[in-house]
């Protein structure tokens, strides 16, 4: 077995001190190594090749030059494939934390905050025990106690498509209020008065920005009568179950808004079954830019979920470097102009 080369050898081999190759060998360079020399250094090692151990950097460093994101479990799973679909934006806003983290040499782990992770505090173990660097929450935020344990902690710590009121953590949203608000008045705008409303959870800040801006636009346009499904929630379960109250109890309505894609699909599936044609007889808008393949697209507004993680990772990273500051982003959404409403205006 060939015996493997340290870093004194490769000092000696470049004709530098065993610090100019520590310094060479950071993720991002050091302003007391010239490109020049760095260079140099990292030819020498790519000839010999060197590799440093890992372990031995990360104890010098005192960081485990990891960052993890904790995100809910993903329920509402049965055999459909729109139920099995991992969330498009959670899969874009790892891209983009990943996209930063690379460039500056930081893994990304991937943690299901679920009851056993909360019972057994192992997020307080990962922290004390040097696991992590720094977290990104993303989603919901069922419980807060561990939140709160991990700041009193002073874990550098960042949320991702929430923010809590009052709470001393850096957060980076969707304009989930205009998102909502726009798909509201395109359903105006096409001459839908008779409104049903299937709210979002409102225990997170994605939840109440976007029911508050549905019926804010409601009432700006003197629409105060509206059916307002009993129960809340996202998901394509919810969306089929909230598609059978609709129809027995408000029957007349022409349009449906949704709080997401995932439950607008599952709506309009069970009207399907129910014979109720898309876009003739009901109209169906949602929230997120969910793209399914088919010929149907709905009417919705995109969040930006990969400029949600680039940003939320860049946050993160400034915080590592020592900048305590709280700061609060909320990033442009972006329309979707699908073919799920109809033009009653057109009609008359």
């Amino acid at each position: 077995m060939d015996k493997q080369v340290n870093i004194r050898e490769i000092a000696k081999a470049a004709g530098v001190s065993i610090a100019s190759v520590s310094r060479a060998l950071q993720p991002t360079p050091s302003p007391y190594l010239s490109e020049k020399q760095r260079r140099k250094i990292l030819d020498v090692c790519a000839r010999m090749h060197y590799c440093p151990n890992e372990h031995t950097r990360r104890m010098l460093s005192k960081r485990a030059n990891t960052v993890a994101i904790f995100f809910p479990p993903f329920a509402d799973m049965n055999t459909d494939f729109l139920a099995h679909k991992l969330d498009d934006n959670f899969g874009e806003c790892m891209l983009g934390a990943q996209s930063v983290l690379a460039r500056n040499g930081i893994g990304l782990l991937l943690v299901e905050v679920n009851s056993e992770f909360l019972k057994n505090q192992k997020y307080l173990k990962m922290s004390r025990g040097k696991v992590i660097d720094g977290i990104m929450i993303w989603g919901v935020l069922e419980n807060e106690q561990y939140l709160r344990e991990l700041v009193n902690e002073k874990v550098p710590m960042v949320l991702l498509q929430n923010e809590k009121e009052n709470f001393p953590c850096s957060s980076v949203t969707a304009d989930d209020y205009c998102g909502a608000a726009l798909v509201t008045e395109r359903l105006i705008k096409a001459g839908h008065r008779r409104i049903a409303i299937a709210p979002p959870p409102l225990g997170a800040s994605t939840g109440r920005h976007r029911y508050q801006g549905i019926i804010d636009t409601l009432h700006r346009h003197g629409i105060h009568d509206y059916f307002e499904v009993s129960e809340r929630g996202y998901g394509y379960n919810f969306g089929g179950w909230a598609a059978m109250e609709i129809t027995a109890k408000a029957p007349d309505v022409t349009s449906v808004i949704m709080p997401n894609d995932l439950s607008a699909w599952g709506c309009i599936d069970a009207l399907k079954q129910l014979k109720i044609r898309i876009p003739d007889d009901i109209s169906v808008v949602g929230g997120d830019g969910l793209w399914v393949p088919g010929e149907v697209q709905i009417t919705s507004y995109k969040t930006p979920a990969y400029e949600v993680g680039r940003t939320g990772a860049e946050l993160l990273l400034a915080q590592l470097e020592g900048d305590d500051e709280v700061k609060h982003c909320c990033l442009p959404i972006q329309p979707v102009e699908g073919n799920t409403i109809r033009e009653l205006n057109a009609e008359t």
